[in-house]
């Protein structure tokens, strides 16, 4: 399932990180389930293709995050490839996904 404007809400500003960093939410919120189960802890990673709904900035940094009561989070989650346009996260368990990319604040003159 895909919210088309879930990430105004789930802003990226809730990605804790240790560095100042500028975060921007690169997808629409997407959410996986499976029918009549409990356990949300994969035997095997699935894969999700997002499309990128901003320009990439080439020494961003991007993360495959989920929603966590409050926060996103990275646990499970993996960038598999990226190119300009889409990129493919890996997680081992489902949940309520999308695509934050970090840059570096502009140094104060």
């Amino acid at each position: 399932m895909s919210y088309n404007t879930m990430e105004n809400l789930l802003k990226p500003d809730f990605f804790n990180t240790s560095n100042d960093t500028i975060k921007t939410m690169m997808s629409t919120v997407i959410s996986a389930t499976l029918p009549k189960t409990t356990n949300t802890k994969l035997t095997k990673p699935v894969n999700f293709t997002f499309k990128h709904i901003r320009k990439l900035v080439p020494n961003g940094s991007l993360s495959c995050v989920y929603w966590n009561i409050s926060e996103w989070i990275v646990d499970g989650c993996s960038v598999l490839k990226t190119n300009s346009s889409y990129t493919v996260c890996s997680c081992v368990h489902l949940s309520t996904f999308a695509l934050i990319m970090q840059t570096s604040r502009p140094s104060e003159v």
